[in-house]
């Protein structure tokens, strides 16, 4: 029950993202909710259905995005697969730690995604980049302890599901 939730909020964090957000964005940048949800999907899943839920979360960004498909959809599965590599040494269990990861991951995010664009040849200049390299971690950052909230308000805590 609770992986078929996590499925529906993926998709309401695709649709949000896609549209509401576009009102809300700072300097034309907005939060990546997809990308917090494979943090969080990272987070409260055994490793299998981890994987699963990072890629259904890239599939559904690259249905509502213009980038090339499957790009983000193997991009969520490396980033969930590190997560899960780096759990096992590191514990994730205050939200500075989790605060922290989410934005190094947002950052890297964003610098593969640019680079990617400039090598398929859809050049974006270097102020914009920036400002979608700096400003995009940064919102991501401050909008997932509200995520977290609302996961566990829907019952999702890291006990309870691995």
């Amino acid at each position: 029950m609770k992986k078929l939730t996590f499925i529906a909020v993926i998709i309401i964090f695709g649709l949000l993202q896609a549209t509401v957000l576009n009102y809300v964005s700072i300097f034309n940048v907005k939060p990546d909710l997809l990308l917090i949800s494979v943090v969080m999907a990272s987070l409260f899943f055994a490793p299998g259905w981890a994987l699963f839920l990072s890629v259904f979360a890239g599939i559904i960004k690259d249905i509502l995005s213009v980038n090339t498909f499957g790009f983000n959809s193997l991009l969520f599965f490396f980033w969930s697969f590190s997560i899960i590599k780096l759990s096992r040494s590191i514990t994730f269990d205050t939200n500075y730690i989790r605060l922290a990861l989410i934005f190094v991951i947002a950052v890297f995010n964003n610098i593969i995604a640019r680079l990617a664009s400039i090598f398929l040849g859809n050049f974006i200049s270097w102020g914009i980049s920036l400002r979608i390299a700096v400003i995009g971690p940064l919102y991501t950052a401050f909008i997932f302890p509200l995520a977290l909230k609302l996961a566990k308000q829907l019952g999702f805590s890291e006990e309870q599901i691995r």
